[in-house]
This record gives structure tokens, C-alpha cells and sequence, in this order.
């Protein structure tokens, strides 16, 4: 195996390994084939290669002649940053299953956010119970009309505004009851 076909194979790896989440720190130096050793050749800087599993991995496909493949944006955007606060519903009312109601919210994110109905499971713990509300909006003042599912009557559901798909930012309405 020639050396060039040696070198691309294990960059080929490397980038396999990072398609798979992991981070990559490639090292390469020249191997210097007539004293059976490897490391740097004398006078020659070696080089090294760390950072975000997807540079890595354009660096690699880059080496190998192929074209580098185009950053998804959601891939190295950072998390949002900000604060969520929700404003409605006011604590204390009841609700009807399968009813209608107002939620809003301030928002400081910048990003759209998914409203969700959540219910306290006991021992601080809570579950979501449903979607009742997407993408809505990336205002600084947010508000969606939610219809709740059928779901059994009780005192302990409660919503969950959080920030569109990885739900990074996110805060909660005080409890209410929801009634048949």
C-alpha cells in the first residue's frame, strides 16, 4: 500500500469517528521510513489539528481531494441565550379539558418557542403530557392561543414555554386545574 493511499485511509477513518460524535485531534508528522521510526523529520515543524468535530472533518475531506461538504448552521450554532418568562395564565383559574386559553410570555432568546401541557408526577418531577403549541413566534412578547388535550381532570398541569426544537431556554406557568 502506497503511502498517499495509507494517509487517506486513515483520514477516511478519522472522519468516520467524528461522524459519530466523537472529537478529533489528528496529529500528522512525517514517518521517516529509513530508521523504522515516526516523528518529526529534523527541522520540520509537525503539524496538529484540533477543534469541532465538523471543521475536522472538512479539513480531512479537504486533504483527500473531495470537495468540502457545506456547514449546517444548526450544527455550530451556539445554544440560544436569554430568558423566558411566562406571564398567563394568572394562577388559580381552572380550566376545561379539550378547552381553549391564552398563554404569554416574555422572551429574550430571540428564537421561536414551543409551548408544551406538563403535569407534576410527585417528588418534584413532572412530565410533558403534550404539544399544545409550536414555533410560536421569537418576539420579545409572545402569546398563543393553546387548546388542551383530553387528559384526566386535576390541580397539578401546568405549561412549559421552551425554546423551538432543543428546548435549551425554557420556563413554566404556575399550576392550574383542569376540570371535565
Amino acid at each position: 500500500m502506497s503511502r498517499a493511499t495509507s494517509m487517506a485511509t486513515n483520514l477516511a477513518v478519522a472522519v468516520a469517528t467524528t461522524a459519530v460524535g466523537c472529537m478529533l485531534v489528528i496529529s500528522l508528522a512525517p514517518s521517516r521510513p529509513d530508521t523504522g521510526k515516526s516523528g518529526p523529520a529534523a527541522g520540520r515543524a509537525m503539524a496538529a489539528t484540533a477543534g469541532h468535530a465538523g471543521s475536522a472533518a472538512r479539513a480531512a475531506t479537504s486533504a483527500l481531494g473531495a470537495p468540502a461538504a457545506s456547514a449546517d448552521p444548526e450544527e455550530f450554532a451556539s445554544p440560544p441565550t436569554g430568558r423566558i418568562v411566562v406571564t398567563a395564565p394568572e394562577p388559580g383559574v381552572d380550566y376545561k379539558a379539550n378547552g381553549s386559553f391564552v398563554v404569554t410570555w416574555n422572551n429574550s432568546t430571540g428564537e421561536e418557542v414551543d409551548v408544551w401541557l406538563r403535569t407534576a408526577t410527585g417528588h418534584g418531577e413532572s412530565e410533558r403530557v403534550a404539544l399544545v403549541a409550536t414555533k410560536a413566534g421569537a418576539g420579545r412578547a409572545g402569546e398563543a392561543l393553546v387548546t388542551l388535550p383530553r387528559v384526566p381532570p386535576g390541580k397539578r398541569y401546568f405549561l412549559e414555554v421552551a425554546t423551538a426544537g432543543d428546548g435549551s431556554v425554557r420556563a413554566f406557568s404556575r399550576t392550574f386545574a383542569i376540570t371535565n
